[in-house]
């Protein structure tokens, strides 16, 4: 007979995880949590006490067992690059101490749990770090974003699963009993006392109005009479100004109900049953999350609806559980020829290698794979093709892979490999180079003609496609052998994805006031730094934006004056429709004055004439050409006569000057050089046309 399998359950709440493994055979030999009222109603129901700080926690002190659950906290890490390794960068957080009691007591499996806007926080940095800590542990990790709606509760409430294993096995959550769920009225008491809304105080929109969401299953029918919001409302819309708050919306039972919310302490919005609108009741609430109606509740109404609205659907988890139990635990050996499988286990394999030249593959080889896996943001296409390739002939030694389509002679079809089982899997690990559906859906590489060393396809960089091509012709013309080129594009693509996640020091931060003079040290280190790759020329105008937002704000003849966002540095001012790199608009949105950046160009008179076609109808009053080198002699009466002819013919003032020496004057009319800084590393993280490169140049210039 199996034996049953033990779990501990942290940050456990009022015990839905609990509940969910329970019901999966599962049982719980130890409980944290740290919320007083929430530790009243566990052990009230489960006859434990789970009061304990995790931050505390000696994982000595927990019995041993085989499944790690959290429903843990979401928190921002400082991501500093791989310096200290990932699992360095989540100390000082509850996601820590998760890691730390995986390491200290290495159970077989996990299962954490999280609001679904994990996926995208903080630019989805935050879930790549807890991927890759979880990783670095030795487990294999999957996740999904799941709806309670799907598993038998009429709630639309999106949460994030994390299942990991140490077995290397693939965690399929395509396989998880759904019963989805499209209406409350099953779920709604008959009788009892109901809070209810006078008529006169909503109104119900027109059935016509009235529809259901296909992802959520909601049917919004109407709003509370609150004030109307009427600035920038379009026609047909008028009732949506009224619900932009979501407390105002009223939801039909026929439909699905919103996400409880914690915050909320009135734990629900309003729905409509027959005639009627109404909160939803204290059974109701529960009901919705899958507790038993005999599921104790104890304390105020407040706390009650905090705790629901904190906690998990049960059966969404009861649901995960039946299959961890299944898939990682009593299922047989799986076959480790699998797709999934095998990339699972080769994954693992390439991120723990200690050296390279475990994977005998020479110096030009693994050049090859550095270069892809440098330009893997750029180039997602090639990228993706040469996994498949890589592991669709691993899988399948036979196989030319080179001949990507199933209609060419002795061909397969790349394109459908990469979509059932390369994409997922780029996606699921956080992979910079995942896209959307396909990497044949790229023109360059989609066309019917085999990936020889004369394929004709426009792949931009040289130095790209003859990698890619050249790594094929190994495998198929050298037998190089597939699994250890696949092990070494995943190690350098980790790599260089930890090399891109970073934090840049601000240096107000390590001294009370640092000096114009060492600020535009600084700059010129940064724009001059020794950089391989291209697209310095966007940090002087990423330092002058920066200036410029601190100067539109004090200077008075920007009163009432607004400044544009910047635009994207890579597209010409003809194609991005402005006038420059920076464009200051005056109350009524006219542009009021420009400045256009030029690194290592010298200005001269075509510049100035192409500058004036650009503001030749329009108000502009100042348009200034800033540029890091000196304009040739010759050119100087040139460009001056041009410029006395603008300020004749159109007013605007043209102000050719050096970068720099501007820079340096709008310094020092500022109040505070502290603010300029911290723009300037805010603009640099944020900017996404910004290369890893300079921001690595930023630190080593700090460190300095």
């Amino acid at each position: 007979m199996f034996k049953k399998l033990k779990f501990i359950d942290l940050f456990a709440g009022i015990g839905g995880i609990r509940l969910g493994f329970e019901r999966a055979g599962c049982e719980c030999v130890f409980s944290s949590e740290i919320d007083r009222h929430a530790c009243e109603m566990y052990e009230a129901n489960y006859g434990d006490n789970p009061y304990c700080d995790i931050t505390k926690l000696d994982a000595n002190d927990i019995p041993d067992f085989d499944i790690l659950c959290a429903g843990f906290p979401c928190q921002s890490f400082s991501i500093c690059g791989r310096q200290k390794g990932f699992y360095d960068e989540i100390r000082g957080t509850l996601f820590f101490d998760i890691c730390r009691l995986l390491e200290a007591k290495k159970p077989s499996a996990f299962m954490l749990e999280n609001v679904f806007n994990l996926e995208k926080h903080d630019k989805g940095k935050t879930l790549s770090v807890m991927l890759d800590a979880l990783n670095s542990l030795g487990y294999s990790v999957s996740y999904n974003v799941l709806n309670a709606r799907d598993f038998g509760v009429p709630q639309n409430r999106e949460r994030i699963i994390i299942v990991g294993n140490k077995k290397g096995r693939f965690f399929d959550f395509k396989k998880l009993q759904k019963n989805r769920i499209s209406s409350m009225q099953g779920f709604l008491d008959k009788d009892g006392v109901f809070e209810i809304l006078s008529p006169d105080s909503y109104t119900i929109l027109d059935n016509s109005l009235i529809k259901t969401q296909n992802k959520s299953g909601l049917r919004f029918c109407g709003y509370r009479n609150k004030k109307i919001r009427t600035t920038g409302v379009r026609p047909g819309t008028e009732h949506l100004s009224r619900v932009h708050k979501q407390p105002n919306r009223i939801y039909d039972a026929d439909g699905t109900h919103p996400t409880l919310a914690s915050q909320e302490f009135s734990g629900r919005y309003f729905i409509k049953v027959g005639d009627t609108v109404r909160k939803l009741t204290m059974n109701e609430c529960y009901r919705f999350m899958g507790f038993p109606n005999n599921f104790k509740r104890i304390g105020t109404d407040a706390q009650l609806y905090a705790r629901i609205g904190n906690s998990v659907c049960v059966p969404m988890i009861e649901a995960v559980a039946n299959q961890i139990v299944k898939q990682l635990f009593t299922e047989g050996v799986y076959d480790m020829n699998s797709t999934n499988t095998f990339l699972e286990k080769t994954y693992q394999e390439a991120i723990t290698l200690k050296s390279l030249s475990s994977l005998n593959l020479s110096n030009e080889q693994l050049s090859r794979l550095d270069v892809i896996a440098q330009k893997e943001e750029t180039f997602k296409g090639v990228f993706t093709v040469l996994f498949t390739s890589l592991t669709y002939k691993a899988l399948h030694p036979n196989q030319d892979v080179r001949r990507h389509q199933a209609n060419m002679y002795g061909g397969y079809s790349g394109r459908s490999f990469d979509t059932k089982y390369i994409t997922p899997f780029l996606k699921q690990k956080r992979f910079l180079g995942a896209m959307k559906e396909s990497g044949w859906l790229t023109r360059s590489l989609e066309q019917n003609i085999p990936y020889g060393l004369d394929f004709p396809g426009k792949i931009q960089s040289k130095q790209v496609k003859d990698a890619f091509l050249k790594t094929l012709h190994d495998v198929e013309e050298n037998g190089v052998d597939a699994t250890s080129l696949l092990k070494g594009l995943i190690y350098y693509s980790n790599k260089y994805k930890g090399d891109k996640n970073v934090i840049l020091i601000n240096p107000i931060e390590k001294e009370t006031k640092i000096t114009i003079e060492e600020i535009i040290s600084a700059l010129k280190q940064h724009f001059y730094f020794k950089y391989k790759s291209r697209g310095a020329s966007i940090l002087p105008v990423i330092a002058l934006y920066s200036i410029y937002e601190c100067i539109t704000d004090e200077l008075r003849r920007f009163d009432g004056m607004t400044l544009d966002e910047k635009e994207s540095h890579n597209s010409s001012d003809r194609s991005s429709g402005e006038t420059g790199d920076i464009v200051v608009r005056d109350a009524n949105g006219e542009i009021y004055e420009v400045v256009e950046v030029k690194f290592e160009i010298a200005v001269d008179s075509i510049m100035i004439e192409d500058a004036y076609k650009k503001i030749a109808n329009k108000p502009v009053q100042r348009y200034y050409i800033l540029s890091t080198k000196t304009p040739c002699e010759d050119e100087l009466v040139k460009m001056n006569e041009i410029i006395s002819r603008i300020r004749e013919e159109h007013g605007c003032q043209v102000i050719v000057n050096g970068l720099i020496p501007t820079m340096k004057y709008y310094l020092r009319l500022l109040d505070d050089t502290d603010k300029f800084v911290s723009n300037y590393i805010k603009n640099l993280s944020n900017d996404t046309e910004i290369n890893y490169e300079h921001k690595i140049a930023w630190n080593t210039i700090m460190n300095a």
